[in-house]
């Protein structure tokens, strides 16, 4: 795997780090060039036990072209200090003695201007002053800046005309707009029915087309815009769907559901009624519908989601079982977990190749569950490979993925590593993840700086993008503001 350092991708000129004089300490590659001004009062270091004093900032050994940014900040009473900077700056502290503070440092996000690095103790406050250069004209970062639109965010043009301009002003570059739920549509498909969250009926047309709508109001606005489907969610309610042209799946096939370890298959219920991805109809309705989008809409290419099972206790199939059975002759340790990972694998597959038939240029990527395997031994935590039967990993491996958006939907713990912590996380899966990785964030309980230093914590952790959830989140949380002025105020070309 290539390193994931700043200067990967970014097309930028290098910037330099200038100590108050112009005396030139390292060509770095930042997107900004930081000046630093005054740092505290020059004077003497206070008793031992007093305030913190700042001396001097300069960047740490090392490759810089290998990390972040890394900065050393040397002077008096820095051992216990808190470090903190404006909105758009993370601080990640690495490493900390009485006399010197070594951080991690993301500088994407925020504007041009002043800015600062400040050190607190129980007595007292040091700061250092910088200010950002702007970018050159006509320079950008390459990130992907992805948007969540589920079906449930929009049921009129208007709603898309606005959204995609929101999306498009606040420097989102892709959008991900769901148009399959429970193998219905949202646009005008071949194989499945109209859905009905457009007009309370299935399979009754509602006289547009979102997908049509959404892709020439996201190309106004220079945004790319992918189809999101979700594979194998099937129904919701607790009787079946109702006869509609053409039928739904579940009234065409009705050997298609998931079936329990009991041999029942699952009931229609409030929840989601599951199709089995080890049933070969199941997969070929995925890749018929993933090259259906991509023959009769200008889409910039397929994202899944719900490509998994919901849990182990499913699905006891008859088809599944006899391919296991079949898979046994030559694999006699075969489990049936892995089986049903391969079904998964299989799907995915499958869609990629049909997707690659229609449009080879098009890209294929996928939303996958936060935690791959539970590596630190947390308590009661769910995991792709385990929980769902989703083998993420196997698709890197196996190149049949353009980009991987790992839901890492938490927040950043006090302590790095703790259960669930997102920087730990992000860092995990940039690592151990070949292709494009887009961090998945959970906006919703999120302020506007919580939002941002999300999005510059995945920035250090050497992901090429982040994907946000969803839409209404921000909206309903006022956050478009402090995601266009700080989070996503440098332009910025999508990630290829």
């Amino acid at each position: 795997m290539t390193s994931r350092g700043w200067s990967e991708g970014v097309g930028l000129p290098e910037g330099r780090l200038l100590l108050p004089g112009g005396r030139l300490l390292l060509l770095i590659p930042l997107t900004v060039v930081l000046l630093l001004a005054g740092c505290g009062d020059g004077g003497p270091a206070g008793p031992k036990g007093g305030p913190p004093v700042l001396a001097s900032v300069a960047p740490s050994t090392g490759n810089p072209f290998d990390s972040p940014l890394e900065l050393t900040l040397t002077g008096q009473e820095l051992a216990g200090v808190q470090v903190s900077g404006p909105p758009h700056l993370f601080l990640e502290v690495v490493d900390r003695s009485p006399t010197s503070l070594r951080l991690r440092a993301g500088f994407r996000g925020g504007p041009p201007g002043p800015a600062w690095i400040r050190v607190e103790n129980a007595s007292g406050v040091d700061s250092l002053a910088f200010t950002t250069q702007p970018l050159a004209e006509g320079d950008s970062l390459t990130e992907t800046r992805a948007l969540w639109v589920s079906r449930f965010e929009y049921a009129s043009r208007e709603d898309l005309v606005r959204i995609m301009a929101q999306a498009g002003e606040a420097g989102f570059n892709l959008v991900y707009l769901q148009v399959r739920g429970r193998a219905d549509a949202f646009y005008r498909s071949a194989h499945e029915p109209w859905a009905a969250n457009l007009t309370g009926v299935l399979g009754k047309d509602p006289g547009w087309d979102p997908l049509g709508v959404a892709v020439e109001e996201a190309s106004k606005w220079g945004m790319d815009l992918h189809a999101w489907i979700n594979a194998f969610t099937g129904w919701a309610g607790s009787t079946p769907p109702p006869v509609s042209d053409p039928l739904h799946a579940f009234l065409e096939h009705p050997d298609w559901v998931m079936v329990g370890q009991d041999g029942t298959p699952m009931p229609y219920q409030s929840g989601s009624r599951w199709l089995t991805p080890g049933h070969p109809g199941v997969r070929g309705r995925l890749a018929a519908v993933a090259a259906d989008i991509a023959r009769k809409y200008d889409v910039g290419g397929i994202h899944l989601d719900f490509v998994r099972y919901p849990d182990p206790g499913y699905s006891f199939d008859e088809s599944s079982l006899l391919a296991y059975d079949s898979a046994r002759v030559l694999e006699p340790g075969l489990g049936f977990d892995e089986m049903r990972r391969r079904f998964v694998t299989m799907a995915v597959e499958e869609a990629r190749d049909s997707l690659e038939a229609v449009d080879p240029e098009a890209a294929f990527s996928a939303a996958v569950w936060g935690v791959y395997r539970n590596e630190r031994n947390w308590s009661s935590v769910s995991t792709g490979f385990a929980s769902v039967l989703q083998d993420a990993r196997a698709w890197d491996r196996l190149g049949i993925v353009d980009a991987l958006a790992p839901m890492v939907y938490w927040p950043m713990t006090p302590d790095y590593g703790d259960r669930l912590d997102f920087a730990y996380l992000a860092d995990e899966h940039a690592a151990a993840i070949s292709a494009p990785v887009f961090v998945g964030m959970y906006v919703p309980g999120m302020d506007g700086r919580s939002l941002v230093r999300h999005v510059e914590r995945a920035r250090m952790a050497g992901a090429e993008g982040v994907s946000v959830f969803s839409y209404s989140s921000l909206e309903s949380g006022g956050l478009w503001g402090p995601l266009r002025t700080w989070g996503f105020h440098w332009p910025a070309r999508r990630f290829e």
